[in-house]
């Protein structure tokens, strides 16, 4: 009968809880039901009443207001002392009507008043979950409702001692009563009630009897088990049921480690119920009731800490299996490689990206050094990514991208390392760097073509004068007394110019060589002068002046020769350009070079109209031109140059009018 009652309560507050809160139809409906509950409750459970206040021993229509509280929340206060006090006149009253009405009503608000301060506490202060799904809700509720049980067991004693109708004597008796009572109706009731109307075991325990034959059966002998233990206890009518009544934790315990808090909550009111019919068929006095009931409280808090503590490590359990899951799910669609090493880096576990990449099989990984896999691999200290070469089954290798991390688990400590196979990449910024050095040899050509006029010019004077050394050589020749001296002195002047000649051709040759930044020690002042040399015809047409200033004494730098005379030539051509169409009356370039620790700083500053602000935010962005006719890649490709030589380059925004770019060198360790 009490299962069927439980299952209607479970279905009701279901249906009710799904409602909108906002109807008052609902509200009206599951409050009526709740009173009707509590009055049917209050009446079965009238045995054994202590004095005229009708104090049992038995009261689960408190563990109904708490359950009720806790599920539906605390706007179903003012419902409750509503309950107790039709409760009381229709049960109590009855049985006693001389009764005074006002200390039953102060008797009513104190009971509905700490039981709905507990509610609250256990609601807002340590915010249990109405399932009872931790362990922490279960210690929670019991804790609470005991101490609760106990202020209002003394509270409403007080108030009838005060009414003179118990004797002060009657004190202690009376309050032991009405707590005991209060608290085996809140540990048989309140459990049962929130563990199956949750969605949590307990509402899944219909679906498991309904899908598992074994369970039912299980189910079923644990039933059988408390009935017949009872009645062992109780039915063979011995002298010792006190002593016999510990059997009574043998099929309990069962319960709550087969189903946890669900099964203790069940095997708890089963019990509880099954004393009661015992206890009416024994015809045991309420001394001896008292004394049975003592013990119960013992069996409902033992028995539902254990199934508290069994359902949080299933939970917990269970949780550890969906994290593995996850973990396994994440690893195998992982496209890194990921490897678990132990404190001598013997490989432990491989994700299928490994097996992949490094083209062995999960049985021939495990077991194996990540060395043979990661020649030179540290792995004493957590690290970012860093390169390797990773080496394949097939003795192939790849460049490799490995970050190192570390976990203590079990007392030891293991290493995880995160593979990427970076070929890809590698080869895509090797394509890059390639069109970078494509692009920068198309720019020194176009140059060319504006040079053309500066390599005429520079070579019209040592062609001439290699020409009229040929003459003069001749003429003297062709005279009747030839002068030898004479002679070799034209021939020496005719080979220095022969040598100018080739050297500027050596030089325009070098700078349009197409090849790779090779770094080597080189003079800075040659640099600078190379590139003054070349500049020349450009400052002589636009009657602009170039100044050098290199700091006496500056080291050499780390540096391509061909490549940083280039970044240099484009910066001085650039400020011509813009001098040239400027109208100030100072055409000036300075080129200054100054020594600043271990690093050697170029800056090209001009007196120009300076950069527009919106082109300066982007001015190393490819195709970016203030020019008319600029491809915008000179100072794109001139920033590549100075970034493979570790130094950056710079636009520095100015006050004065004008524009200045600077970059730094790494000075020549040797």
């Amino acid at each position: 009968m009490a299962g069927f009652w439980a299952c209607w309560v479970k279905k009701l507050l279901g249906c009710f809880q799904e409602e909108s809160q906002d109807g008052w139809s609902t509200y009206g409906v599951t409050a009526l039901l709740y009173i009707v509950s509590y009055v049917i409750l209050s009446r079965i459970s009238f045995l054994h009443p202590f004095s005229e206040v009708g104090i049992t021993p038995w009261d689960p229509p408190q563990g109904l207001t708490l359950a009720v509280l806790l599920r539906l929340g605390l706007r179903y206060a003012p419902v409750v002392p509503v309950a107790m006090f039709i409760a009381e006149l229709l049960v109590r009253h009855l049985a006693a009507p001389w009764l005074p009405v006002l200390p039953t009503l102060i008797s009513v608000l104190i009971t509905a008043g700490g039981y709905v301060g507990a509610a609250a506490l256990l609601l807002r202060v340590f915010r249990i979950d109405a399932g009872l799904r931790r362990q922490n809700d279960v210690v929670m509720l019991l804790i609470v409702s005991l101490i609760a049980a106990f202020l209002v067991a003394c509270g409403t004693v007080e108030s009838f001692v005060g009414f003179h109708m118990i004797g002060r004597p009657d004190f202690w008796p009376a309050t032991l009563r009405s707590w005991l009572g209060d608290y085996v109706g809140i540990l048989t009731l309140t459990p049962a009630i929130l563990v199956f109307t949750g969605t949590g075991l307990g509402a899944r325990l219909p679906e498991q009897i309904q899908s598992s034959l074994s369970f039912k059966a299980e189910v079923l002998a644990q039933v059988l088990a408390i009935i017949g233990t009872v009645w062992f206890v109780f039915g063979l009518e011995l002298s010792d049921e006190l002593r016999l009544f510990y059997l009574l934790f043998l099929p309990s315990i069962w319960v709550a480690v087969r189903h946890g808090v669900a099964g203790a909550a069940a095997s708890v009111l089963l019990t509880e119920v099954s004393l009661k019919l015992a206890f009416q068929a024994r015809g045991f006095g309420a001394e001896t009731v008292i004394d049975f009931q003592m013990l119960m409280v013992a069996l409902g808090l033992t028995n539902l800490m254990l199934g508290a503590i069994v359902s949080e490590r299933r939970l917990i359990t269970q949780a550890l299996k969906e994290s593995e899951t996850r973990v396994k799910a994440i690893l195998n669609t992982a496209p890194d490689a990921i490897l678990t090493l132990d404190d001598q880096g013997v490989i432990e576990s491989a994700n299928p990206a490994a097996e992949k990449m490094f083209g062995w099989a999960d049985c021939d990984l495990l077991g194996m050094s990540v060395v043979t896999l990661l020649p030179g691999l540290v792995l004493e200290r957590d690290r970012s990514l860093s390169e390797y070469q990773g080496k394949r089954q097939d003795a192939t290798s790849f460049p490799a991208e490995v970050a190192i991390g570390h976990a203590a688990a079990s007392n030891r400590l293991r290493t995880i390392a995160l593979v990427r196979d970076v070929s890809r990449r590698v080869a895509a910024e090797t394509q890059v760097r390639q069109h970078q050095v494509e692009l920068a040899h198309v720019d020194r050509v176009s140059i060319v073509g504006e040079m053309a006029s500066a390599i005429l010019h520079e070579e019209s004077q040592p062609l001439a004068a290699i020409a009229a050394y040929t003459r003069a050589c001749r003429m003297l020749l062709q005279s009747p007394e030839v002068d030898i001296k004479m002679v070799a002195q034209a021939l020496d002047k005719l080979a220095a110019q022969t040598m100018r000649a080739g050297a500027i051709l050596n030089r325009m040759r070098d700078f349009l060589h197409r090849g790779e930044i090779e770094l080597e020690p080189t003079a800075v002042q040659e640099i600078v002068d190379e590139v003054a040399e070349f500049a020349k015809t450009d400052l002589t047409e636009h009657d602009v002046r170039l100044k050098l200033d290199v700091e006496p004494g500056v080291p050499n730098v780390m540096a391509d020769r061909v490549h940083v005379q280039q970044v240099i030539l484009n910066l001085v051509r650039n400020a011509v350009e813009a001098l040239s169409e400027s109208r100030s009356e100072t055409r000036e370039i300075r080129l200054v070079v100054r020594h600043r620790g271990k690093r050697v700083v170029f800056e090209v500053r001009d007196t120009g109209p300076g950069i527009d602000r919106a082109i300066a935010e982007r001015l190393f962005t490819p195709f970016t031109s203030s020019k008319d006719r600029g491809m915008g890649l000179g100072l794109s490709i001139s920033r590549t140059i100075i970034a493979a030589h570790n130094g950056q380059l710079r636009h520095v925004p100015a006050e004065t009018p004008g524009t200045t770019f600077t970059f730094d060198l790494p000075i020549a360790t040797s």
